[in-house]
């Protein structure tokens, strides 16, 4: 689930890029799926399922054969399987390894496998959207349009991506592939500059900064000062967070939240435009998350 530090952010920072992109898309996390015992209408209980899942990835992209392996041992399936963690359902629209580092955080060593439990009856809508492939696909490109728009002011870049780039984004979601997503992003990256003209930097970092599944902040953050020099993590996370990393001199020091991008803490020096460049998810966003916050 966890790996090391990304190293350190000198000026070798744009040659680690490929490296710690790399690293991102190879993390996995070990789980296995065990089903409710009150949907078990068999009178032998299945056995559990183990798989890999893939940080970058969203629960119904990868749900198929878990959900294909329970099926003959729950009820007729009238609504959609949802899953939980320690009694806590998890939120599909948030990508597997943010899901996991808000709510495992480093206790990965620990919990490892990550224990989840499925259900195939009582699916809470009032409390989660219906999830399919489908709609996680129209999730993931529509965040993208957003994150492009933030980045250039169009969303013309994610808009125009062809049918081909389209389904290498999907298989490279779904096989952890960052060769495939590399030259997605790329060209994403190419219709981003030709928005931006002139314009050395995007206009702003599309970042999401999770403190729980369901308390996030999301404003436009820009990457540099009117000078041109990069502002860094700790930037981004006082304008979003002020009221933990924005505080004056004479206020006492609260305890030390543990940040995490991509699983690995990272230090609040980063120039966040290095970070979303080579640690963003195939929506293009940049998601941070903030522990031990109240």
């Amino acid at each position: 689930g966890r790996r090391e530090a990304l190293g350190p952010v000198n000026m070798e920072a744009e040659a680690l890029g490929p490296e710690a992109a790399r690293e991102a898309w190879r993390g996995e996390i070990p789980a296995v799926f065990s089903l409710a015992p009150q949907d078990i209408t068999t009178l032998q209980s299945p056995p559990d399922y183990h798989v890999c899942l893939p940080r970058q990835a969203w629960l119904p992209l990868v749900m198929e054969r878990v959900e294909a392996h329970f099926l003959p041992f729950g009820p007729p399936l009238a609504c959609p399987m949802w899953v939980e963690y320690d009694s806590c359902l998890m939120r599909w629209q948030i990508p597997i390894g943010v899901l996991f580092d808000l709510l495992v955080g480093e206790q990965d060593r620990v919990v490892l496998p990550w224990r989840l439990t499925v259900h195939l009856q009582s699916f809470p809508s009032e409390l989660l959207l219906h999830p399919s492939p489908s709609a996680a696909e129209s999730l993931v490109l529509n965040a993208l349009k957003e994150s492009c728009f933030l980045c250039c002011g169009s969303a013309l870049p994610a808009m125009t991506l062809s049918a081909e780039a389209q389904q290498h984004l999907r298989e490279s979601v779904a096989t952890s592939s960052y060769d495939k997503f590399r030259v997605v992003h790329e060209q994403v990256w190419r219709g981003i500059t030709s928005q931006l003209g002139n314009a050395s930097n995007p206009r702003a970092i599309p970042i999401r900064v999770y403190t729980g599944q369901t308390s996030w902040r999301q404003l436009p953050v820009h990457p540099a000062n009117a000078e041109g020099t990069m502002f860094q993590l700790a930037y981004a996370l006082e304008t979003l967070l002020p009221r933990i990393f924005a505080r004056s001199k004479d206020e006492p020091p609260p305890s030390e939240p543990v940040v995490l991008v991509q699983g690995v803490r990272v230090p609040l020096s980063t120039p966040i435009l290095w970070l979303h460049h080579w640690c963003c998810h195939p929506d293009g966003f940049l998601y941070v998350c903030v522990l031990g916050v109240d």
